[in-house]
């Protein structure tokens, strides 16, 4: 059976194993549980966002694009013109997506900016490919 983690555990995942190669998915999960950053669902805790442990990439209906720059910062670089707000929500055009794709594989986004992508496009990008 394929345990399905959530994205704040994947993403850790992800950048711990740069530093410890043998850790494990559920290892993870225990720890940010065990320590009150997450609940058994695997969503973090009121603590864990109020303390900046983990930051929120929920996306309200309708934002202006200022408050979408605030919870991505990633895009503040580059030309607006590439955004457009489509039912309610920001997206980029294709243009800008295969270029910020592209620069993301050849790693020029810091890991701050990394995660931020990798928030971004986990709804975006498993949608457009079912």
């Amino acid at each position: 059976m394929q345990i399905i983690y959530p994205s704040l555990i994947e993403e850790a995942y992800y950048h711990s194993k740069k530093f410890n190669p043998a850790i494990t998915k559920e290892e993870i999960y225990r720890h940010f549980y065990e320590a009150g950053l997450i609940q058994e669902n695997g969503e973090p805790t009121e603590a864990a966002l109020s303390e900046g442990y983990v930051k929120d990439y929920t996306e309200d209906w309708d934002l202006d694009f200022a408050a979408f720059l605030t919870i991505y910062p990633v895009f503040k670089q580059f030309d607006p013109k590439h955004f457009k707000k489509i039912d309610h929500f920001w997206e980029m055009d294709l243009t800008l997506q295969e270029r910020i794709l592209d620069q993301w594989e050849h790693e020029v986004f810091t890991e701050e900016e990394a995660i931020d992508l990798m928030a971004f496009f986990e709804d975006r990008l498993s949608s457009e490919a079912s």
